[in-house]
């Protein structure tokens, strides 16, 4: 077992520069986290969470716990996250190079979320529209992000970078 106390995995990416694997997972009615998934580390589900039961109410023992991670960031409410990726890319400028991409299903926009190292200092909703629920982002061979939409009509859906 590499870790345990997963709730519901949803994308998963290695950070190009460290290697380190990144998760973003499913919370119950808020909560949904991301994490830095490291070897032999707990994450506290089911006893510690920022989201609560369904029908309200607490779940589990709090937020905190001895021996359980925190989360690097989570989302209340929750965005429900979908796939996930960094981009490696020089296609958009310095300020979105190794920046990591999150979709959301439930509000249906595209997550730009500014990394230091253990810390989440920024994040920015793209295809803020909501009127498609992001399942999944890639960054292509091109160097270009792809984002497929999760509907009957879904879309794969190309970012084209600003004109400068």
């Amino acid at each position: 077992i590499w870790s345990f106390g997963h709730r519901n995995p949803q994308g998963l990416a290695f950070h190009p520069g460290t290697g380190q694997l990144f998760d973003a997972e499913h919370g119950p009615r808020g909560g949904d986290e991301l994490n830095l998934v490291e070897k032999g580390r707990n994450y506290g589900w089911p006893v510690i969470t920022y989201g609560e039961n369904y029908g309200g109410g607490k779940m589990g023992e709090g937020t905190q716990r001895a021996g359980m991670e925190q989360p690097l960031h989570y989302w209340v409410p929750s965005i429900a996250p979908s796939g996930m990726a960094f981009l490696t890319s020089d296609r958009y400028g310095a300020a979105w190079k190794g920046n990591l991409f999150v979709g959301s299903l439930k509000f249906g926009y595209l997550n730009r979320m500014v990394l230091d190292g253990r810390q989440v200092k920024a994040e920015h909703k793209l295809l803020a529209d909501g009127k498609e629920r992001i399942r999944d982002v890639r960054q292509g061979p091109d160097g270009l992000l792809y984002v497929l939409t999760d509907a009957a009509n879904g879309r794969l859906l190309r970012l084209q970078p600003a004109a400068p």
